[in-house]
């Protein structure tokens, strides 16, 4: 007799929380044009609203034709085409970290898959398979999935390569497509990837030559270069003086808004935003020249 109980035998209904703060409703109310005599309708468009602790919050000024699909929707439905292109033992373990931007106009769930995983290293730098998903209120290309890894040794993000499964507005008639096949061919770039950073990972290379690849960050200026390299140093002491470090550095920028990489704070609440926004500035980093060369 075992105590032990075989992995296909869980119920991969109940990996995913149900419950969430990003699963809030929203409803639509039309707008008017209040002159100094009258006020006027406006046809053309309306505005999406949330509770907020009893006070309405107007996410976004939309479209007469947009339609509203909700977060809990997105979820429910990637949630649905992960099981189907997953394994119960690839689904054990997974994980959700949940984040809003802008008050609610932006929602983003962060799914961790820690057993699709691969040792780059032998030093503790583990990556796991990763899917973002977001979703939005204010008429923007808002629903998107991307995939892509955790470093494991210290939790950084990384968006690789261009591997967006779905960008879709919300109009009338949008579905959501099947994913399950995508999802399965995403895992295999995963792995494919994997061995690419195993050989950065054995690439050394100088300071200087992590600071001239740093200065081809697209919108970096010199002073968050200096601050990129100090990063670099503290993980050469961890990984090594090497492409890995480099990339590390990166995308510690890329995930911790504390530090010398502190988001400033504002009334937007633009946080999160702001975090997927450096994610998506380190790939189009690693597409540069500059890191190509550094990597090949």
């Amino acid at each position: 007799m075992t105590n032990v109980v075989p992995l296909h035998t869980i119920d991969t209904s109940t990996i995913f929380p149900v419950d969430s703060p990003i699963f809030f409703p929203v409803w639509e109310f039309p707008l008017q044009f209040k002159g100094r005599s009258s006020s006027y309708d406006v046809p053309s468009h309306k505005a999406i609203v949330r509770d907020r602790g009893g006070v309405p919050v107007v996410l976004g000024v939309v479209g007469k034709n947009y339609q509203i699909i909700t977060t809990k929707e997105v979820c429910q439905a990637a949630e649905a085409e992960f099981r189907s292109a997953m394994t119960p033992e690839q689904l054990y373990g997974a994980r959700t970290t949940d984040r809003t931007a802008y008050y609610g106009s932006l929602c983003i769930r962060d799914y961790q898959f820690p057993s699709i995983n691969v040792d780059i290293d032998g030093r503790g730098s583990t990556a796991r398979f990763r899917t973002i998903v977001t979703n939005g209120y204010d008429g923007s290309t808002s629903l998107k999935i991307y995939t892509g890894a955790i470093d494991g040794f210290c939790t950084n993000g990384m968006v690789t390569g261009a591997f967006d499964l779905i960008a879709k507005r919300h109009t009338k008639g949008v579905e959501l497509p099947k994913l399950a096949e995508r999802i399965r061919a995403n895992i295999k770039i995963f792995y494919t990837e994997a061995e690419k950073w195993k050989k950065w990972a054995k690439k050394e290379i100088t300071r200087d030559m992590a600071k001239d690849v740093f200065d081809a960050m697209p919108g970096a200026s010199e002073r968050l270069t200096n601050k990129l390299l100090r990063q670099f140093d503290i993980e050469c002491l961890s990984r090594g003086k090497n492409v890995w470090a480099l990339f590390s550095a990166a995308t510690y920028y890329a995930s911790y808004a504390e530090g010398e990489f502190s988001v400033r704070a504002t009334e937007n609440d633009h946080t999160a935003s702001t975090m997927l926004g450096r994610e998506m500035q380190v790939r189009r980093w690693t597409e540069t020249e500059a890191f190509m060369k550094i990597a090949a």
